[in-house]
């Protein structure tokens, strides 16, 4: 599942590509990820438009255009790639794709649970879990002092509460795992178990490690990071692995089908 440091790079790298782009062709080969709009009006809604930029909002990569948004929440398996030539053979995976002046933008989803739309400018009303999120942790008004005020708000295991997005927009499964690692913390600690000092190394935890992700998936390029290839990572997905912070064995736990990794003698 793209979180929130692979939609950051995705979305700088997207702007880098398309922004001025007018948008020439928009062709839809499954109509279960489009929402809010029929097609037919999704297709019509990009005529004459042209992308000014990308951002990461959250879990969300929105498209900004001159007067609608393109938003994408990609779920589990929804992936973006970009190729210069205006001419590609369709997988069966694809589930729309849009050409612009020199590239086309190609959205796949194997399970076909992302959600897509194109919203009015600045109307996301229509955005199902758009509203009542919390700020990115990596915005600058994340202070330590605001990250305790917010998590306070919140109750039970500390793994669910970082992937709570009314808490903190953009951290899922796998950099949850990662985050608690650094921090030294079990993920099924109860939040209110947690010491003041505690609460300060979750918070340091989460800007570095997201950083420290951030800068290795800018190094890059955007179809690389659609194949999900997380190499970097010190425990999530490395079950019965070595710890690379202690040389001790990774643990492993599924619930509701999510994995969690954690090392018993790192984390406590």
């Amino acid at each position: 599942m793209p979180e929130l440091p692979e939609l950051l790079t995705v979305a700088q790298k997207l702007t880098e590509r398309l922004k001025g782009e007018s948008i020439q062709t928009v062709e839809v080969y499954d109509h279960l990820v489009i929402h809010g709009n029929p097609v037919d009006d999704f297709i019509a809604g990009f005529q004459g438009e042209v992308f000014q930029d990308f951002r990461a909002d959250g879990k969300f990569l929105i498209g900004n255009m001159v007067h609608v948004h393109l938003v994408v929440n990609p779920m589990l398996t929804g992936r973006i790639r970009l190729v210069a030539e205006r001419r590609k053979k369709q997988l069966k995976s694809d589930m729309f794709s849009i050409k612009t002046d020199h590239y086309s933008l190609w959205y796949s989803d194997l399970k076909r649970m992302g959600r897509v739309y194109l919203v009015p400018k600045n109307d996301f009303s229509s955005v199902a879990g758009f509203a009542g999120r919390g700020p990115s942790p990596l915005d600058p008004e994340v202070t330590v002092r605001s990250f305790k005020e917010r998590i306070r708000r919140h109750r039970g295991q500390i793994k669910n509460v970082l992937r709570n997005q009314r808490f903190l927009k953009g951290i899922g499964n796998a950099y949850a795992d990662e985050i608690l690692l650094y921090a030294g913390i079990l993920p099924f600690r109860k939040r209110s178990s947690l010491s003041d000092s505690e609460v300060e190394s979750l918070y340091t935890a989460c800007q570095k490690v997201l950083t420290r992700i951030v800068e290795i998936l800018s190094e890059r390029g955007i179809n690389e990071i659609s194949q999900e290839k997380r190499d970097f990572m010190m425990v999530h997905g490395r079950g019965g692995g070595i710890c690379p912070l202690c040389g001790g064995r990774v643990s492993e736990v599924t619930a509701n089908r999510f994995k969690t990794n954690y090392c018993q003698t790192c984390q406590k």
